[in-house]
């Protein structure tokens, strides 16, 4: 009975990128812009962080700390139905969101190729029927024009995303660090008690909370870059458009 010798993976997806990357060359397909090698980069980010962990290790050197551990490891068990439903909730959005910038990142890639396809386009000359002759211009323009003007005043405002975009940068730097300790006071005497037994108890809590919270802060952190870098892309994917554009007109 012969046996067959499994396929070696990284062979075999080696072999795909080499196709892919001669592919992309015979079609005249730059390499990726620096912009793009960053968004990949922050991608990456997003994977290493996207899942926040509510059981990490817990180790003690000596024997008090052994001692100690054990009692957290109690503690936390007891509060798993508090803490592990949060946890479950923010990992399920961290996951839509990755993948959200994932497709996001796609569709720019797509739309690089089909940007580069209409600049080759746009670089051929034009057939034209003979250099003598110029294209025509019609009477009425000035006519088109007034009727433009008069449909133009009927018009919703313009709106441009990529202004709504680039304004949210500073909230997204505002809001993606959590913090776990906020100010506990209290008027009354009997609300300054019960604001003094939180703080202790956060205190206590404080080995349970943070990495938790630090964890969040971390994939936030790789949400704010992959955000940035996919608004840096679009406005450079948007000046590329513009630029076609702008070549067609002039070759017209």
């Amino acid at each position: 009975m012969s046996h067959t010798t499994p396929p070696d993976i990284a062979v075999i997806l080696e072999q795909l990128r080499t196709e892919v990357r001669a592919q992309r060359l015979a079609a005249g397909h730059d390499q990726p812009s620096a912009i793009e090698l960053e968004l990949r980069r922050s991608l990456d980010e997003i994977e290493l962080h996207r899942v926040v962990s509510a059981h990490w290790p817990l180790k003690g050197r000596t024997i008090p700390e052994r001692v100690l551990i054990v009692v957290h490891k109690l503690v936390r068990r007891f509060l798993r139905w508090y803490i592990n439903p949060i946890v479950e909730q923010q990992n399920a959005y961290n996951d839509t969101v990755a993948r959200s910038l994932r497709l996001l990142a796609s569709a720019y890639s797509e739309l690089a190729a089909e940007v580069r396809s209409a600049q080759n386009a746009a670089q051929q000359p034009a057939v034209t029927a003979g250099d003598d002759q110029k294209p025509d211009i019609p009477e009425q323009t000035e006519a088109l024009q007034h009727l433009v003007e008069l449909n133009a005043r009927d018009e919703p405002p313009a709106h441009f995303v990529e202004l709504d975009i680039a304004a949210q940068q500073p909230q997204l730097a505002l809001r993606q660090t959590i913090q776990a300790h906020w100010q506990l006071a209290g008027n009354t005497l009997p609300e300054q008690i019960v604001a003094f037994i939180h703080k202790l108890t956060r205190q206590y809590l404080r080995w349970l909370i943070n990495p938790i919270v630090e964890q969040q802060n971390a994939a936030n952190e790789a949400f704010s870059m992959a955000l940035h870098n996919l608004t840096r892309l679009d406005a450079e994917k948007r000046a590329e458009v513009a630029a076609v554009r702008a070549q067609r007109l002039r070759a017209k």
